[in-house]
């Protein structure tokens, strides 16, 4: 039994005024490994504009849709749920089996810390309850009560940790919480954990430094130093400008494939194919031409998590479409050099090499190889001039080893190979 309510009405809170209005209903069918998702009737004759996936659910339609991934949940939906930290912490909470299906966690997951503009309720009128979050300020406290959740020890304050298990439902691997500034901004913070080989909130937030100086559109990120040898990185959530709540959809829903791959189908994960797909749903040339970039930032740098749950998209009222969100979780390779990313950086080529970023850059909004070399040299010189700006950011070692690679990585894509000849 998955033990989940027969239907799960699906709220919006809309882009153009911020109300809140029931969009939808999700439903587990009778069948294992089913679901169906339909538009409600309210919704589709309202005259209303707004998809909450362009891909999957393009059509506003009555019609029952079935959902092809996930067990029966739709991508749209699985984006809404928790991933690996939010899960455990409600594995924990409600003594949920492993392999609990992933509606089970959609219904589970608080309203008032999801991801993108949806919620979801067993009433057909939304309700989307408060929270009062932690302030920025209490980031030591957040930060250590984190470290004891992840190493499961006992609360060292009771009523934090309840604060943070009610907010269980933003995605990732690690521990996290948001906390809110004095402005009403939203940030994502993620504390260093003992399992941490190196200091990962240092090293993410150079990395983010990094992209933006070499002129990529990277998410702000903030670095703290704790007593007690903490340290954590907090990231502005590009999901929230103020109490507005913006819709996503990640790119694993974009290029219709899961995270985690329990298809096999990691051929589907390809940044051309999510240029197509940025292209279709009618995102901008320059949106195309900053995933490029971040292709080969990834590269550069050795970022081989940039995997599809980690690029998304968000949509933009007041432009009337999707764009691609500024980058996030980019954390470069801390053990080793990798000679391959995770996404496919040409048909199927996931190898760093000038060939590889080059063969398929048609595919980015370029209009000839040789505007494609041209913007590749020059993205190079500003990725390496880049990385003089913000490298104070880690201790020597750190810098060293990373000044390495990424000359080795610069000469790899500056270096003309067979397949070019």
């Amino acid at each position: 039994m998955l033990n989940v309510p027969k239907a799960q009405f699906i709220y919006l809170q809309r882009p153009d005024n911020g109300e809140w209005l029931t969009i939808g209903r999700y439903q587990v069918g009778s069948a294992v490994g089913t679901g169906s998702f339909r538009y409600t009737h309210n919704y589709v004759h309202a005259d209303l504009p707004w998809v909450i996936d362009p891909v999957n659910l393009p059509f506003l339609t009555e019609d029952d849709q079935s959902a092809p991934r996930y067990s029966g949940l739709h991508d749209v939906l699985r984006d809404a749920c928790p991933d690996a930290w939010g899960q455990t912490l409600l594995q924990r909470e409600h003594s949920l089996p492993e392999g609990t299906h992933q509606a089970r966690y959609l219904i589970l997951a608080s309203n008032a810390d999801r991801w993108g503009a949806l919620a979801v309720g067993t009433k057909p009128t939304p309700s989307i309850a408060q929270t009062s979050y932690p302030r920025l300020q209490q980031l030591p406290l957040v930060a250590r009560e984190l470290a004891a959740l992840s190493e499961q020890r006992p609360a060292l304050s009771l009523g934090l940790r309840r604060q943070l298990i009610r907010a269980a439902a933003i995605g990732g691997a690690r521990p996290k919480a948001t906390l809110r500034d004095d402005e009403g901004q939203y940030w994502l913070v993620k504390p260093r954990i003992s399992s941490d080989i190196t200091d990962i909130p240092a090293l993410e937030h150079f990395a983010q430094q990094w992209g933006a100086a070499s002129g990529l559109h990277f998410a702000s990120t903030l670095l703290h130093t704790i007593k007690e040898g903490h340290s954590a990185v907090s990231v502005l959530r590009y999901d929230r400008v103020g109490e507005r709540r913006l819709m996503c959809v990640s790119t694993a829903s974009l290029l219709q494939t899961e995270y985690p791959d329990n298809l096999g189908q990691t051929d589907l994960w390809s940044y051309p194919r999510l240029a197509d797909a940025l292209r279709i749903i009618g995102a901008p040339e320059e949106d195309r031409r900053e995933l490029f970039g971040r292709m080969v930032f990834n590269a550069i740098c050795g970022n081989d998590d940039d995997h599809v749950r980690n690029h998304a998209i968000v949509y933009k009222h007041e432009q009337r479409r999707w764009r691609l969100t500024p980058a996030f979780d980019v954390v470069p390779n801390p053990v080793e050099t990798p000679r391959k990313l995770t996404l496919q950086l040409s048909n199927g080529r996931f190898d760093i090499s000038r060939s590889a970023v080059l063969a398929d850059a048609d595919r980015f909004g370029f209009s000839s190889s040789e505007e494609a070399a041209n913007y590749l040299d020059m993205l190079m010189v500003q990725v390496t001039n880049g990385f003089d700006q913000v490298a104070h950011w880690l201790e020597h070692d750190g810098q060293q080893m990373l000044r390495t690679r990424m000359t080795q990585n610069v000469a790899l894509l500056a270096a003309i190979s067979k397949h070019d000849i």
